[in-house]
């Protein structure tokens, strides 16, 4: 579980307001599923394309069933979740898709998980249907809207760039 990723300042990755969902994901992921990702990035995109919040999870080659093609798992806070593979030859590369199966931009952690499991382990494409909201999306949601409007004013909760991409490996 990430909980102060290395080569970051203390409380630096707790100040991006969608590292609540972060944490949660990558616990449902790493305990009860034991599918870690390799890779795991937390972010914003710069000023003039939004301040949005993003997430990518990497599970390279060594940790998918097929060994042929690593896999990528894409969150952001407008369209939820997407995946892709990157494979050793163009030939097994897809392009970034939308997992309809998980229909909640705040898809619940477990769930995640659970489509994660299938495509990383399994390579299955028959994801099931997760309808559900992760409980804490409306605190979540509210502080990405407190990080846009009080970003480096006198007072507001953050300064600095904190959409500096933060990334840990495992």
């Amino acid at each position: 579980m990430i909980l102060n990723p290395p080569g970051l300042t203390p409380g630096s990755a707790e100040r991006l307001p969608h590292w609540p969902y972060v944490q949660a994901v990558d616990h449902a992921l790493t305990l009860p599923r034991g599918i870690p990702p390799g890779k795991v990035r937390a972010a914003c995109t710069p000023r003039e394309r939004g301040r949005t919040m993003y997430i990518v999870l990497v599970w390279d080659i060594s940790r998918t069933v097929d060994r042929m093609s690593e896999v990528r798992f894409y969150w952001h806070e407008e369209t939820g979740w997407a995946w892709a593979l990157l494979g050793v030859a163009p030939s097994i590369a897809s392009r970034m898709r939308p997992i309809i199966a998980l229909h909640r931009v705040f898809a619940v952690p477990q769930d995640v998980a659970g489509v994660a499991e299938r495509i990383v382990h399994r390579r299955l494409t028959n994801l099931g249907e997760y309808g559900a909201e992760w409980d804490r999306a409306p605190e979540v949601r509210a502080t990405i809207d407190l990080f846009r409007t009080t970003l480096n004013k006198p007072g507001g909760m953050w300064t600095g760039n904190p959409c500096l991409p933060e990334t840990t490996e495992r």
